[in-house]
């Protein structure tokens, strides 16, 4: 007798479940009210008192992954927050991706056609064969110490039909700006790349050397050259800095579609980690009478949420 009634005291103290009000039912003066004499009696009531043995209305929720919700993030803006149920965060940082790639496809476009704008202006009213002659005339004035010889025959005289990108004799060109260059305060600080290369279009509209190539360089010596720019010289340096002004634009954009991508990867997981804190998770080898004086030890789990 006195072994079973230890034996339905340590029941009811293990089987007993903490309610929000924190109370327990783990005493030994309450489970000795409710003992009969009759282990099957009490043990049935053993069961009753246990409140996972009735109908439970529990919410079953699971944890998240804090690894997994960072990789969704990080794939998709906002997909993380959305896995652990951040459905807001996970809007804003979506349309906030959406609208950082609306940003960067509009002004690499603006940028690709402000490009062909400037270089088309440039084929057109720069002149690389103008730009050669006046080496060839000044030249040996800018540096007196140049050697002649390489400051002529730096272009095709004939065949004047064909672009004049065309006729010059790109090496000969590039030795004579070098031996200008030799001595300092020339200006001649860079040599011509050839068209049509990147910097070929940077370099015409950038470098005051280059001002007396343009159509309307007229009466440019070797004192005034660099300082009395062309009006083509100013205006194509304009659209050259527009067309840089929109892709600094886009790259800043295409910047923050990264950092987009990383903060919400770091936002997802710290979600996961603070919804994680919110839900635990109760274990319990249940009691169940099944009849015919039969009790069955159910495992059970119980998860509880708080908001």
């Amino acid at each position: 007798m006195r072994l079973y009634r230890v034996l339905i005291v340590v029941l009811l103290s293990w089987f007993a479940v903490e309610r929000s009000s924190g109370q327990r039912v783990q005493s030994h003066a309450k489970a000795d009210a409710l003992l009969s004499g009759n282990f099957q009696i009490d043990l049935e009531e053993a069961i009753k008192l246990n409140p996972l043995t009735q109908d439970s209305t529990d919410v079953d929720v699971s944890k998240k992954s804090g690894l997994q919700a960072a990789a969704f993030s990080m794939l998709v803006p906002g997909a993380g927050e959305f896995y652990v149920g951040d459905y807001w965060k996970a809007g804003s940082f979506l349309t906030a991706e959406v609208g950082l790639w609306v940003v960067y496809a509009a002004y690499t476009s603006k940028g690709d056609d402000q490009t062909a704008l400037f270089e088309s202006f440039a084929d057109e009213h720069f002149s690389v064969v103008k730009y050669a002659q006046w080496i060839e005339q000044y030249g040996t004035k800018l540096n007196t110490t140049a050697d002649p010889e390489k400051l002529k025959n730096l272009y095709n005289p004939s065949n004047v039909n064909a672009p004049p990108w065309e006729r010059i004799y790109w090496d000969r060109l590039n030795a004579a700006e070098a031996e200008i260059g030799k001595k300092t305060g020339t200006f001649f600080s860079h040599q011509l790349p050839r068209r049509p290369e990147q910097q070929y279009y940077e370099l015409i509209g950038k470098y005051t050397q280059f001002n007396t190539g343009w159509d309307d360089a007229e009466n440019l010596n070797e004192v005034n050259f660099h300082t009395a720019l062309t009006k083509r010289f100013l205006d194509y340096s304009q659209m050259r800095g527009d067309a840089n002004d929109f892709y600094n634009i886009a790259s800043t954009a295409a910047k923050l579609l990264v950092l987009n991508h990383v903060l919400s990867a770091l936002d997802a997981a710290w979600t996961a980690a603070q919804n994680n804190k919110n839900v635990t998770m109760e274990a319990h080898l249940v009691p169940v009478h099944r009849g015919f004086g039969l009790v069955e030890f159910v495992p059970t789990a119980r998860v509880s949420v708080e908001f």
